[in-house]
C-alpha cells in the first residue's frame, strides 16, 4: 500500500502499560496518516483509546511489577490471554503490533504464529533482552516478522545475536514530544522547583510515594521557598497517589499534583526524585538533575540480581555506560539518603551542571524527531504497498 491508497489495513494493537500505550498511541496516529482508513482493535490504555483504537478491554490499568504480583494476578492475565486469542479469531487482523510487555506479549506471539503462521507480527519498543533473559531473542526470532527499536544500540545487539531477525532502529518517540514543547524555564522564582516521578503502577506509587515525600519534608525545612510537583502518568495513577498522601497523613505538604504533560512540567523543574522507568528518560530529555529509586519485594530483588546483567537499573546511566546520575536500590531508597543526595545538587551547582551535560549528551544518542513517523513507515513496508488484502487470508487453520 502507498500512502493515500484506499485500501486500509486492519490492526490488532496489545500495549499493557501506560508508557507503551502512549507510545503505540503515537504510532497509530501516523499511521492513520498513511492510512485514513485503518482499523485499530486490540487492548490498551486511554491513549490508544484516544487515538482511535476500539478496545476489547483497558489492559494497561492492570499492569503489575515483580514476580510475587504476576503470581497472585495470574489467572486474571491467563484470562486476558484467551480473550485476546479469541478477538484475534473473530476480527482477523492484518497485522499484530505487540508494544513492550514482554512476560505477556512473547508468549501470546508463540501461540498467535502457532495458530495463525502466516498473521505478520510486529514489535514496538523491544523487550530489555540485552539487560536479562536474552534467550528470549530466540522466540522473537521464530515468531516476530519485523522489531522495531527506540535505542540505537539494540539494534546492533540484535544483529549480533539473531542477525536474521528483521530489525529497525526508529529513535525514541520522546523527541517528538519534546520538540512540540518549549523549553523556557520560569526564572520568576530563584526557589528551586522539584519533581516527584514514583511510577505508574499501582505498587510503585504506594511504595515509592511516601519515600520521596518524606525527602520532600526533609528538604522543604532545609531550603525556604522550594515547592514541589507529582507528576502522574493519568487519572487513576493520580487517585493512588491523593489516597497514598492521605493515609500517610501528608496533606499539610503543599505539593501539586498533574496529570499529563509531564514533559512541558519538567522543563521547569530543577530536581527530579524518580522512580527507574520511562521517567527517567523524560527527564534526561528535559535536562533534569535526577536521583533514581527502586524497591520491590525482597524475592524479586534477589532474582532480578540473578538474573539482571547490567551494572545499572536506570535507564539514562545504561545508555551513558556510566552512572552520570545516582541510584537508589533497595534499603539504600530512604528519605534520608533521598534528602542528603538531593541537597548535594541543590548546594552545588557545579555537580548539577556536570549533570545536566552529561544527560545532554545521553539525549543527542536517541535519534532526531519523527520516530512514531519512522515506525509507521516500517509497518508499511512490511505490509507491502498495494497489497492490503493478501494477509486477510493468514487466519487459515493450522493442521
Amino acid at each position: 500500500m502507498s500512502q493515500g491508497d484506499p485500501t486500509f489495513p486492519k490492526l490488532y494493537f496489545i500495549a499493557g502499560e501506560a508508557s507503551g500505550d502512549r507510545h503505540a498511541a503515537d504510532l497509530l496516529r501516523c499511521l492513520k496518516e498513511l492510512y485514513p482508513k485503518v482499523e485499530a482493535y486490540g487492548v490498551g490504555g486511554h491513549h490508544l483509546r484516544s487515538a482511535g483504537q476500539n478496545q476489547l478491554f483497558d489492559l494497561a490499568i492492570h499492569a503489575v511489577v515483580g514476580l510475587t504480583e504476576v503470581i497472585r494476578n495470574y489467572f486474571k492475565f491467563r484470562g486476558f490471554f484467551k480473550a485476546i486469542l479469541k478477538d484475534l479469531e473473530t476480527l482477523q487482523p492484518d497485522a499484530l503490533i505487540l508494544v513492550d510487555y514482554p512476560g505477556f506479549n512473547l508468549r501470546l506471539a508463540e501461540e498467535v504464529k502457532g495458530r495463525w503462521p502466516k498473521l505478520k507480527i510486529i514489535y514496538y519498543i523491544s523487550p530489555q533482552l540485552w539487560a536479562w533473559k536474552s534467550g528470549r531473542s530466540k522466540i522473537m526470532a521464530r515468531t516476530v516478522d519485523l522489531v522495531l527499536v527506540i535505542f540505537r544500540f539494540e539494534a546492533e545487539w540484535f544483529r549480533k545475536h539473531e542477525p536474521a531477525l528483521k530489525v529497525v532502529w526508529v529513535g525514541h518517540p520522546m523527541m517528538d514530544r519534546w520538540k512540540e514543547i518549549s523549553n523556557e524555564k520560569d526564572h520568576a522564582s530563584k526557589a528551586p522547583r522539584i519533581a516527584l516521578l514514583p511510577g505508574s503502577r499501582s505498587r510503585e506509587i504506594r511504595v515509592h510515594l511516601p519515600i520521596m515525600l518524606g525527602a520532600a519534608e526533609k528538604l522543604g525545612r532545609y531550603r525556604q521557598g522550594v515547592s514541589f510537583i507529582i507528576l502522574a502518568s493519568d487519572a487513576a495513577a493520580r487517585k493512588v497517589m491523593e489516597e497514598t498522601i492521605a493515609e500517610h497523613s501528608y496533606q499539610w505538604l503543599q505539593v501539586e499534583i498533574h496529570s499529563g504533560y509531564q514533559l512541558t512540567h519538567l522543563s521547569r523543574c530543577d530536581l527530579a526524585l524518580v522512580a527507574s522507568g520511562t521517567a527517567t528518560v523524560e527527564c534526561c530529555v528535559a535536562g533534569v538533575p535526577m536521583l533514581v529509586i527502586y524497591k520491590v519485594s525482597a524475592l524479586t530483588y534477589w532474582l532480578g540480581r540473578k538474573l539482571i546483567k547490567v551494572p545499572y537499573l536506570g535507564m539514562v546511566n545504561i545508555l551513558a555506560g556510566e552512572k552520570v546520575v545516582p541510584e537508589f536500590l533497595q534499603e539504600r531508597a530512604n528519605e534520608e539518603a533521598l534528602f542528603e543526595a538531593a541537597r548535594e545538587i541543590l548546594d552545588k551547582p557545579a555537580w548539577k551542571s556536570l549533570i545536566k551535560k552529561n544527560l545532554q549528551k545521553v539525549t543527542q544518542d536517541l535519534g532526531e524527531p519523527g520516530a512514531s513517523a519512522r515506525a509507521a513507515e516500517a509497518v508499511q513496508e512490511l505490509l507491502g504497498a498495494g497489497e492490503g488484502d493478501t494477509t486477510r487470508k493468514t487466519f487459515s487453520a493450522v493442521a
